[in-house]
């Protein structure tokens, strides 16, 4: 059984999977059934597609991913904006910086090669400092904000989630603390 947290991310990532994404068809698909409606695909048409076939079918070739994926190198930009930010404040990232980080890190771990294999680390190592500096900056907002909205701290769906949690957990802590001592 998973962890609630666990249970959270699990399903911030199935909402990420069905989320829409713009492809181009490479090729003609034929028929392709979208929430009930039934669309003709053919070769050059740009169509929006749920993420987890926009994936499959770009791994087989048969479309291209219209909105843009992050490069491995854009995942150092987001450490170094967030790192730089000031004030304690989220930076302004990719609402799907995590999602797509995983995309990247699978693709290169695909490949086998010594060169692959030692970005594939460093590339765990940038997303762990991603999630170390906004971890710390989440934590003090449930900390420290009076009954902010989690959509106010951060954009990010998983980062929206541990504020939630954070806070209830926090705010009830302190509850219980105070009732102790009266």
């Amino acid at each position: 059984m998973l962890a609630l947290p666990e249970a959270y991310i699990s399903l911030a990532r199935v909402h990420r999977l069905f989320s829409n994404t713009r492809t181009l068809a490479l090729r003609d698909l034929g028929v392709v059934v979208i929430d009930k409606e039934r669309i003709n695909v053919k070769k050059g048409d740009e169509v929006s597609l749920p993420m987890w076939l926009a994936l499959e079918l770009h791994r087989n070739g048969y479309v291209e991913l219209r909105d843009t994926l992050p490069r491995d190198t854009d995942l150092f930009k987001y450490y170094h904006i967030e790192r730089t930010s000031k004030g304690g404040k989220l930076a302004d990232i990719r609402e799907d910086v995590y999602f797509l980080a995983g995309l990247i890190i699978a693709k290169l771990s695909r490949d086998k090669s010594v060169e692959s294999v030692s970005k594939v680390e460093k590339l765990k190592g940038v997303v762990t400092n991603i999630l170390d500096l906004r971890l710390n900056k989440v934590v003090n907002a449930a900390l420290n904000l009076d009954l902010k909205q989690a959509s106010e701290v951060s954009k990010i769906l998983e980062e929206v989630v541990l504020y939630r949690i954070l806070k209830r957990v926090l705010d009830s802590w302190k509850e219980s603390v105070v009732r102790y001592v009266e």
